[in-house]
């Protein structure tokens, strides 16, 4: 048993080694695991959930080979995430790339109160984690969706090179750069100016910038954020009182990510470019909504089949592709486009 274990160890370190020297080779290997489970679909028996589990799967090893890549590049110094919030984001991201395979699969072992049943336990679940990482844990106030999002190798691997030994040891303490409160611009202090010759005219890296508290609309933001997150639950609530399809749950969902929005637009001078970035994707994804019930069933369904049928029909050599897209979209609408998922 101790000679397996050694072994399994030992390939295991081969694999890390190679994974750390090898960042940009992962990509086509991943690729080629995420774009099998679309394959898969309609294929076999239990399709949905074979394919849902590949995805998954897929997702996971990409999470799991970033954190391998991240700590291979990473300073021990670098790191100021407390153990707490970073075990919180690692079980977010995990349920979120895992939650409609284990949606699929409680519904095909268990039926439909089996369905409804776990995805109560995943939001609690996520409400709870999420609660604590905005309440508690100082470097994170507007979470991302993932909250651990993909690495970006590329630019992991690209590195900072200064020419001026003076700046980098200047850029390497606490004051190397200030935050206006008002536009969130970044300044550079004096003293940790570098030459002319080695100079990039880039602002330097705000380095409190996450440690520096919201005072100017601190209080709305935090409101913002924890109507963004009951929104899962109160909406499950909703549809338990009025029915799945019932347009009560539908316009208190959009209005509670609406609301939610408004308050972050109206104080968005105080968020920092990361944090911009996540409220832009929460904007954009308040388009799922036009394929979401009851408003898919009513209006959005004929208008999709309308312009599908239209380039089927009118378009040389896309019929097939067409055809195939109509007969996947009633599964798609149900499957992936819940309320309490985005």
């Amino acid at each position: 048993m101790s000679l397996v274990l050694s072994e399994l160890q030992a390939l295991y370190e081969r694999y890390v080694k190679w994974i750390s020297g090898n960042p940009s080779a992962l990509a086509d290997v991943e690729l080629a695991v995420k774009w099998l489970s679309y394959f898969v679909a309609g294929k076999i028996n239990n399709s949905s959930a074979v394919s849902e589990l590949v995805y998954s799967l897929s997702n996971l090893l990409v999470f799991f080979n970033d954190r391998i890549i991240e700590r291979a590049n990473r300073n021990s110094n670098d790191d100021t995430t407390e153990p707490l919030e970073r075990q919180l984001k690692v079980l977010l991201t995990t349920l979120e790339y895992c939650e409609v395979f284990i949606e699929l699969t409680a519904h095909k072992v268990w039926g439909t109160s089996g369905r409804w049943f776990f995805i109560l336990i995943i939001q609690i679940i996520k409400c709870i984690g999420r609660l604590i990482l905005t309440l508690y844990c100082k470097n994170t106030k507007i979470i991302r969706n993932p909250p651990i999002p993909s690495l970006n190798r590329e630019k992991l691997h690209e590195g900072y090179k200064p020419d001026n030994a003076s700046f980098r040891d200047n850029l390497s303490g606490e004051g190397s750069g200030i935050v206006l409160r008002r536009s969130g611009r970044v300044l550079r202090q004096v003293n940790c100016s570098p030459s002319l010759t080695s100079r990039t005219w880039k602002p330097p890296p705000a380095i409190n910038q996450a440690h520096q508290p919201l005072e100017y609309g601190g209080k709305f933001l935090m409101s913002a954020e924890l109507l963004y997150i009951a929104k899962p639950l109160i909406h499950l609530a909703c549809m338990k009182r009025f029915g799945t399809n019932s347009w009560t749950s539908y316009l208190l969902a959009l209005a509670l990510d609406s609301a939610s929005l408004r308050m972050y637009y109206r104080n968005r001078e105080v968020l920092s470019k990361e944090q911009r970035v996540e409220l832009s994707r929460r904007c954009v994804s308040m388009l799922l909504y036009l394929m979401r019930s009851p408003f898919y069933d009513r209006y959005t369904r004929t208008k999709i089949t309308n312009v599908l049928n239209g380039i089927g029909n009118n378009v040389p050599l896309t019929g097939t592709i067409v055809r195939l897209i109509l007969s996947y979209i009633p599964y798609w609408q149900q499957t992936y486009f819940y309320m309490w998922s985005s």
